[in-house]
């Protein structure tokens, strides 16, 4: 697999915000969004065999108490060891997966039912609007979801408009919205107030509140 940065953090980001985590940042990404904030994990990256992540795993869990595995991008879709991976940590640790919602899980992820996932909407201002696969609300159990970032007026009624279709499909989707880092967030803490919306969560980046916008956190 190729391995951008593997580091122990906070997630700041959806339904598990405050939990202590493993991230394992893969290398590559098939979209290329306006507000990425890990464009580095597009080329950055060196390969790693599973054996050696498992290794590398190993260390830090011999170093820290964490239950939680993160795998995240880039996309780690992409990467065509991630079974491997995963079958081999789906028996010690709860493992999220983030991904950008664009591939199919069930193609690349037999083992989907293991495994907790974060799945991104990308909004018309990331660039890369019509770009989720509708085949993976298939795969979406309780304890996942799905995150639309938000930057203007037109991102929250798209998400308004495909939260809508994806309740009408599948009513028990959690939805977590988020704006994007930087931009005043109170216009959409006061949009999401005043809207009717279901099963859904506003919700900032909390580990750039705490750490700033810096890699490894």
């Amino acid at each position: 697999m190729n391995i951008n940065e593997i580091f122990l953090s906070i997630q700041g980001e959806g339904v598990y915000t405050g939990e202590k985590m493993l991230f394992i940042r893969t290398e590559y990404c098939n979209l290329r969004c306006s507000w990425c904030d890990t464009k580095y994990s597009f080329y950055e990256g060196k390969y790693f065999t599973v054996p050696q992540i498992i290794e590398i795993v190993n260390e830090y869990r011999n170093k820290n108490n964490f239950d939680w595995i993160c795998i995240t991008g880039g996309e780690p879709l992409l990467q065509r060891d991630l079974n491997d991976l995963v079958g081999i940590l789906k028996d010690g640790y709860k493992i999220i997966l983030e991904t950008s919602g664009s591939i199919d899980i069930g193609k690349f992820l037999p083992l989907y039912g293991k495994v907790y996932k974060d799945i991104d909407f990308k909004l018309p201002s990331s660039g890369m609007y019509n770009k989720f696969n509708y085949a993976n609300l298939n795969y979406i159990s309780e304890h996942d979801y799905i995150k639309f970032t938000i930057d203007d007026q037109h991102d929250f009624d798209i998400f308004l408009n495909e939260s809508e279709k994806i309740n009408y499909l599948n009513n028990s989707i959690q939805f977590i919205i988020q704006p994007v880092w930087g931009r005043n967030s109170k216009w959409l803490a006061n949009a999401f107030i005043n809207a009717k919306v279901k099963n859904t969560k506003f919700m900032l980046q909390e580990h750039k509140y705490i750490f700033g916008d810096v890699r490894g956190i």
